[in-house]
């Protein structure tokens, strides 16, 4: 797949969740591709709704935030320093896309796994319910390398999916289908019902007032 259908490929995914309440709120979550030497990210600010309708990702150096996250460096909490291409400021989450080996990756502020990872006992909770996945549980940490190097030191073999303590989910796959199917049947997983756990009010998506007539450049 060319940089440009992927591009494509992740912008209408990454419109469809960056609509639904109960995966990304406001300007929460974030979505990528590699393509190359770059990685393309959603700008830190910017909604991923709009993604069919602004140019919201810009190109990084994923392998230079990967390596300067390893070495714990302390550029790895400076995205913009790895910046490739685009005029935006990548997302302070940058480095956990980076780090896992996925062609995709989807970060989602998922409310019911929020609601599950808040428990005391959530790796317990979550265990029945991920039990067919390749997946991790990874401590509450503040977004960032600290948050990165936390993802890295959940397991010692790089999972497909991890449920961030109070947070939310991250997945990655190969191609957006593989991506889209992994992100679905997680969120199926761990729906709950009412009553069942504790759970965490979503803060009310911006509302749209419009969008402008020119098309991202990833779309042209």
């Amino acid at each position: 797949m060319t940089q440009a259908k992927s591009l494509r490929a992740l912008a209408k995914y990454s419109a469809q969740i960056g609509a639904d309440p109960l995966l990304i709120q406001s300007a929460g979550g974030n979505t990528s591709v590699k393509c190359g030497d770059k990685m393309w990210i959603k700008a830190s600010g910017t909604l991923l709704k709009d993604a069919l309708h602004k140019d919201l990702f810009v190109g990084v150096d994923a392998a230079g935030i990967a390596r300067a996250v390893r070495e714990g460096s302390a550029l790895a909490d400076q995205p913009q320093e790895f910046l490739k291409a685009g005029e935006l400021r990548p997302s302070i989450e940058t480095c956990l896309h980076a780090i896992l080996p996925g062609k995709f990756v989807i970060h989602v502020h998922c409310v019911n796994t929020i609601a599950g990872s808040i428990r005391q006992d959530a790796q317990d909770y979550f265990a029945p319910r991920l039990a067919g996945f390749d997946w991790a549980f990874v401590p509450y940490a503040k977004p960032g390398a600290g948050l990165a190097a936390k993802v890295l030191a959940a397991a010692p073999s790089p999972k497909n999916v991890y449920v961030l303590a109070n947070h939310g989910l991250l997945v990655s796959a190969d191609t957006i289908e593989q991506t889209r199917h992994l992100l679905e049947a997680v969120v199926l997983a761990v729906k709950t019902e009412p009553g069942e756990c504790v759970g965490l009010v979503p803060t009310p998506g911006a509302l749209s007032t419009g969008h402008s007539t020119a098309l991202p450049s990833y779309l042209a």
